[in-house]
């Protein structure tokens, strides 16, 4: 089914690609970069991100990552990244702050570059 998904989502040509991002609510002068390197290699390399998700014990220990400081961006319309609940539950297990952007979906990054930037300077600027 993996292998399916990516051919169906790599395969085609640039502007196809660019299209079904675009529908995902990538913007588009991104999508376009993107969707330009999509290809086998970067298929790969998906399935193996995707599928070292069900490695037994992976997550389990999240608590340790509160040795670090550590931000969890909440975008509202994110529909990929689980439930508001569950990414609440994970920056608190993490001792993440939680920035949260309004309105914003999975390629929060891509639609305001500098809401997105502020964010992240933001918290970087705490961080010693």
């Amino acid at each position: 089914m993996g292998e399916a998904d990516v051919a169906a989502r790599f395969g085609g040509t640039a502007e196809a690609r660019t299209a079904v991002l675009v529908e995902r609510g990538m913007g588009r002068a991104v999508a376009a970069g993107v969707a330009a390197g999509q290809d086998e290699a970067m298929g790969r390399a998906v399935l193996a991100v995707y599928r070292s998700a069900d490695e037994p014990g992976l997550g389990l220990p999240l608590e340790r990552a509160a040795a670090r400081p550590g931000l969890a961006i909440l975008a509202t319309a994110d529909q990929v990244a689980g439930t508001e609940e569950q990414r609440r539950r994970a920056a608190a297990r993490a001792g993440a702050r939680v920035a949260v952007l309004e309105g914003a979906n999975h390629w929060w990054m891509t639609h305001d570059p500098g809401r997105a930037a502020a964010v992240l300077t933001g918290f970087w600027a705490t961080v010693r």
